[in-house]
């Protein structure tokens, strides 16, 4: 009679076990995300969401206050891809620096981001006597935000 309950125990047991570790198996499939490059992107044209990798290329960078849109070209040194996001540029966003975006391509040579983050070094320092922040680009930022 005690051997009915335990043989139920192990099976219940092992069931929250194996669901346990189909969870896990699931958690870290969709944790782990590459980065493509842009020829690497070229390549697949994946239909999916990916992260981009690139450097951005110099005088690329054009703020849309109207539309609130970013436009500029990334590059692997390789292939060029023309990429515009409506996320908020940030003071780091500058010619020659890396950038990670989270988008979808949407044609053959231009990617869409909706996320866009600046690769930067870790050390921080304040601006040196005589340098400041790039002319109006809190004005810029701002202005739209305060037209309805």
């Amino acid at each position: 009679m005690t051997r009915r309950p335990r043989i139920a125990t192990l099976v219940g047991l092992g069931l929250v076990v194996a669901a346990f570790l189909i969870l896990v198996a699931i958690s870290l499939t969709s944790a782990l995300v590459y980065y493509v490059t842009p020829t690497e992107l070229a390549g697949a044209r994946p239909s999916t969401t990916v992260r981009l990798y690139g450097v951005v290329v110099a005088g690329s960078v054009e703020w849309n206050a109207a539309s609130r849109t970013l436009v500029f070209q990334v590059t692997d040194g390789t292939t060029t891809v023309d990429v515009s996001s409506t996320a908020l540029p940030t003071a780091l966003l500058r010619d020659g620096v890396g950038v990670v975006l989270v988008g979808q391509v949407t044609d053959a040579s231009h990617f869409a981001a909706d996320e866009l983050l600046v690769k930067h070094s870790e050390v921080y320092q304040p601006l040196r006597p005589g340098e400041t922040i790039p002319p109006n680009i809190l004005e810029q930022i701002r202005a739209p935000e305060a037209s309805p």
